[in-house]
């Protein structure tokens, strides 16, 4: 009977629950650990991937340095191509021979089509250039001494070194010394030997720059250019450059040619201000600026830039 009661009373409990018995436990799910690799660095040093052997790419810089030859009739003309951002196709002869300036899209083939069509002004440039006589440098030796002579803007200046000497004022310079004395005096302030040559050469720049900007504002007033700036360069191959802005680069090294020329070249770039060419419209503002251009075209050919 005692059985029958225990059995009963199991049979309540599994029917009505009890919250006081724990539930079994359900096992949690757990999501399986992927073991974690870890690099680890080889006792043996890598060796890098051998290196393909292949021909050098030709860049812009090693086609301008590489020379042609061209048959333009009976002769054989070498030329070195220049490649520059340029529209047009130029062509400069000089004591190096010839030299074509053209952008990377003009091929080798048309080129030597353009050269086919100049044949003649190429040769009889060629053979004008050999035979003139060789142009050396115009520009002195710069690491001068005290009472040493520099040709400054056509006038022989003495430079004489001051240990007390004031900075250089170009315009009281240029207004003394080119306002009738005798003998053109340049005192500058002493330094040390190894630096003399920089003194000078900073001295002639503040000189020129000053000059440049006198004749430029009577231009401007006379003939109604405008221009932006006007700076110094060290080209080795040209006398000044203008920019569609309006900025006009000039030469430093003009300071040692005669006024003339610095005239000339000054004019044939505010020219440009009005036409950014070199068509018979620009000549004839040039011939407007500077009357006598021509004999300067002639006389400036004699000083070489590239021997500086």
């Amino acid at each position: 009977m005692s059985r029958l009661r225990e059995w009963l009373n199991q049979l309540q409990l599994s029917l009505f629950g009890d919250n006081n018995v724990p539930a079994p436990s359900a096992k949690p799910i757990t999501k399986k650990k992927t073991p974690t690799r870890r690099r680890l660095k080889s006792a043996e040093p890598k060796m890098p991937a051998p290196t393909p052997s292949v021909e050098p790419i030709e860049t812009p810089a090693h086609q301008a340095r590489r020379v042609r030859v061209v048959a333009l009739g009976t002769h054989e003309v070498p030329y070195a191509i220049e490649r520059v951002r340029r529209r047009t196709v130029g062509m400069v002869i000089d004591h190096t021979g010839l030299r074509v300036r053209a952008s990377n899209t003009v091929t080798v083939l048309e080129i030597e089509r353009i050269l086919q069509l100049r044949a003649d002004w190429i040769l009889k440039s060629l053979n004008k250039m050999q035979n003139a006589p060789p142009r050396v440098s115009f520009v002195p030796n710069l690491a001068v001494v005290d009472g040493d002579v520099l040709p400054i803007l056509g006038r022989p200046v003495r430079i004489l070194w001051h240990a007390r000497a004031e900075k250089i004022d170009a315009q009281v310079w240029l207004a003394q010394q080119w306002g009738g004395a005798a003998e053109a005096v340049l005192i500058l302030r002493d330094v040390v030997p190894a630096r003399r040559e920089k003194a000078v050469r900073d001295a002639l720049a503040t000189i020129l720059l000053e000059y440049l900007f006198q004749r430029a504002r009577r231009y401007a007033v006379a003939h109604g250019l405008r221009y932006r700036l006007i700076m110094l360069s060290s080209a080795k191959t040209l006398w000044g450059t203008c920019r569609s802005d309006g900025t006009v680069r000039l030469n430093w090294r003009l300071v040692f040619l005669d006024v003339a020329l610095v005239d000339y070249v000054l004019a044939h770039e505010l020219s440009h201000t009005v036409h950014m060419n070199h068509s018979r419209l620009f000549w004839g503002k040039v011939a407007e600026l500077c009357p006598d251009y021509k004999h300067c075209v002639r006389e400036l050919k004699q000083y070489n830039l590239r021997a500086t």
